[in-house]
C-alpha cells in the first residue's frame, strides 16, 4: 500500500509541476537569444527598399501604421481585434464582478539601419488587452522566438520582392 501512495504521489507532483496553464505566456528566453530573434541583416544598403518591403508586410496582416520616419528608419504600427465573449461568459463575468477584456492589441516598433553595406532591422512586439472604457487590463511584450521567425520570414520574401522589382 506504501509503494502505491508513493508512487501516486510522485505521479501527481510531477504532473502538476508540468502542467502549464493555456493563457500563460511562453518562457521568456535569455535577452541575447531574445534579440537575436528580434534581429534580421539583409545584404541591401538601400534603407527606404527594406522599409516599403516592411511597411508592406504590416499590411497583409492587417496592422495600421501609426508612424513611419525614413530619417530615423522608424516604424511603429497596431493591430486592432475584437475578443468575442459569449452570453455565459458576459453573465458569469457579471456575477463575479469581473472586467473581461474588450480588445486585443498588437504593437509593432521597428528599428531599420544601415550596418555597413547591409541593412539591419530589429523589431519589438507588443500584446495589450483592453476593457471596455480604454482601460489596460494587461500588457507585455512579446518573447516568443517563434513569432519573431514567422515574421522576419515574411520580411524576407517581401524585401526579395522589393529588391527584384516585383
Amino acid at each position: 500500500m506504501r509503494v502505491t501512495v508513493g508512487w501516486f504521489i510522485l505521479f501527481t507532483t510531477t504532473f502538476l509541476a508540468c502542467s502549464t496553464s493555456e493563457n500563460e505566456p511562453p518562457p521568456t528566453p535569455p535577452q541575447l537569444e531574445l534579440r537575436n530573434a528580434q534581429t534580421r541583416t539583409y545584404a541591401t544598403n538601400d534603407v527606404k527598399t527594406v522599409m516599403k518591403a516592411i511597411v508592406n508586410v504590416l499590411q497583409d496582416l492587417g496592422f495600421v501604421l501609426k508612424s513611419a520616419d525614413s530619417a530615423l528608419g522608424v516604424i511603429t504600427a497596431e493591430k486592432w481585434s475584437d475578443i468575442p465573449h459569449t452570453s455565459k461568459e458576459l453573465r458569469r463575468a457579471q456575477k463575479d464582478g469581473k472586467v473581461l477584456p474588450q480588445n486585443l492589441v498588437l504593437e509593432c516598433t521597428l528599428n531599420i539601419s544601415p550596418f555597413g553595406d547591409q541593412v539591419r532591422i530589429r523589431a519589438s512586439f507588443q500584446r495589450k488587452t483592453y476593457a471596455a472604457g480604454g482601460t489596460v487590463l494587461e500588457a507585455r511584450p512579446i518573447a516568443d522566438l517563434r513569432f519573431y521567425q514567422e515574421f522576419f520570414s515574411k520580411v524576407d520574401k517581401s524585401v526579395f520582392l522589393e529588391l527584384e522589382g516585383v
